[in-house]
């Protein structure tokens, strides 16, 4: 979902490696950062949804956003789980690494990519604000 002005990126953002490019969401969507794991792949589950992994005695359903993005490379490996809350339900986002967690420079500028929310220069690098409810809605959309 574009951005008509471009958002405020004050706060704490976990930033995250996904395909090569670099994204962020804001901490307070993100409940923790675990390691992947081996996840069970679900008959008949939408395309961007991997699978399901057991996470401390709890099923969690795993999403892989790179497609969605468009940020998917042949043979790309998630490594690491960003899990999320969504009305109740706890959902884990497969990313290739979480690379850091802090503040993002300025106001970010918008962008009309889907899925993402604007946009900021960190160290030379490109980083999208993702818009989380808009992944998941394009997954179960999917559905």
């Amino acid at each position: 979902m574009a951005a008509a002005d471009g958002p405020a990126a004050t706060g704490t953002w976990v930033r995250m490696a996904l395909g090569g490019e670099l994204y962020a969401l804001p901490v307070d969507t993100v409940l923790e950062v675990a390691d992947l794991g081996d996840v069970a792949p679900v008959p008949g589950a939408p395309g961007a949804v991997l699978g399901v992994c057991n996470l401390r005695g709890n099923v969690l359903p795993v999403i892989d956003v790179r497609p969605l993005l468009g940020t998917a490379e042949a043979g790309a490996v998630a490594q690491r789980l960003v899990v999320t809350e969504r009305g109740g339900g706890r959902v884990g986002l497969a990313v290739d690494a979480v690379t850091d967690v802090g503040p993002l420079p300025g106001t970010a500028e918008p962008t009309d990519a889907e899925h993402v929310n604007g946009a900021v220069i960190v160290q030379g690098a490109l980083v999208g604000l993702l818009e989380l409810d808009s992944l998941l809605s394009a997954v179960e959309a999917s559905a």
